[in-house]
């Protein structure tokens, strides 16, 4: 999916940037948990799979109001 970051709402633009961190957050913490992980791995699960999730509605969602603007004439 390629938006046009020009081209988009503010409200849109603040739904991608709140995906993005959602996304980055999810992925890192793969990478910088492994002694926590040992012993509180079901919680790290949760919150990796929660903000996955929320990830992918907030990104959805821009991605929506995105398509939901009239078009600008050139």
């Amino acid at each position: 999916m390629c938006l046009d970051r020009r081209l988009i709402s503010r409200k849109a633009r603040i739904f991608l940037a709140i995906g993005n961190l959602c996304v980055f957050t999810g992925v890192s913490l793969n990478l910088v948990s492994h002694n926590y992980a040992a012993h509180h791995s079901g919680w790290l699960d949760f919150v990796r799979g929660f903000l996955l999730g929320l990830a992918i509605i907030f990104l959805f969602f821009a991605a929506s109001l995105k398509r939901r603007q009239p078009q600008p004439t050139r």
